[in-house]
């Protein structure tokens, strides 16, 4: 999963563990105001444990719900970033959810994905936030196809609804500190597609609007796009060492 700022964000009160484990891989393409990547990844769930390997950015990010933790690897610098997340699903929290719009609409568009069918839904999110002392609405549009009988659908319905409760996020933390609405906004979204599926193909079309200077600047920078296709499923067993830092990393812990 692309992390775009806000990218992939959410938390939980912890779900019971789902008894089986689920790796996806999956092509990620990227088209940002300020560049973009394109590459192939891998999301892999244990429970209430999460790793995401993405192909676009190079990073490696690993949730534990359990612990309150996101971690971040720099496998190049050999560095590990632990951030305790529940300052920040508290400050989360204080946007309330009713101020988050989320629509998730069933389309008679089905497909074949991954050995898998899905149904295609238009998704139309809006986020109040603020910029520059300005008001501004952060907005996430674009299809998803969500598949209820996909390997593992069990897996990722019981950890994104832990999540969505939680107030983890999925993203940059510094990004989410600074401007904490579009991550209410993946919150809502996310428990949104717990109910519905798993998201076997998606395209987020994100921007701001408004009628300030602020929304205007951030106009002609253009809309970011995020979009991703499962390649494969597997419920494979996914062995503890995937979700620890490796050994002969250096910590900092924020």
């Amino acid at each position: 999963m692309v992390r775009f700022g806000c990218a992939f964000l959410l938390a939980a009160a912890l779900a019971t563990p789902a008894a089986a484990d689920v790796t996806l891989r999956q092509k990620t393409s990227a088209k940002m105001a300020m560049g973009g990547g394109s590459g192939e990844g891998v999301v892999q769930i244990k429970g209430t444990r999460m790793r995401t390997d993405d192909g676009a950015t190079g990073s490696t990010t690993i949730v534990d719900l359990g612990s309150q933790q996101m971690i971040v690897l720099n496998t190049k610098r050999r560095q590990a970033e632990v951030y305790d997340m529940t300052k920040l699903g508290a400050d989360l929290a204080k946007l309330p959810i009713s101020d988050v719009q989320t629509k998730v609409t069933p389309t008679a568009e089905t497909r074949q994905i991954a050995g898998a069918s899905c149904t295609v839904h238009t998704m139309d999110v809006m986020v109040p936030a603020e910029m520059g002392g300005e008001k501004i609405q952060f907005l996430i549009s674009g299809p998803v196809c969500l598949s209820k009988n996909a390997p593992g659908q069990a897996e990722f319905a019981a950890f994104y609804k832990a999540a969505s409760e939680k107030g983890m996020i999925f993203g940059d933390p510094r990004a989410a500190r600074a401007q904490p609405g579009p991550g209410r906004g993946m919150s809502a979204l996310y428990r949104e597609f717990a109910g519905l599926g798993v998201p076997l193909a998606q395209e987020m079309n994100i921007k701001f609007s408004g009628t300030g200077p602020m929304a205007g600047m951030m106009s002609k920078m253009g809309s970011s796009t995020v979009t991703t296709e499962v390649l494969s499923i597997s419920t494979d067993p996914i062995p503890d060492s995937a979700f620890e830092i490796p050994a002969g990393f250096s910590v900092n812990k924020r």
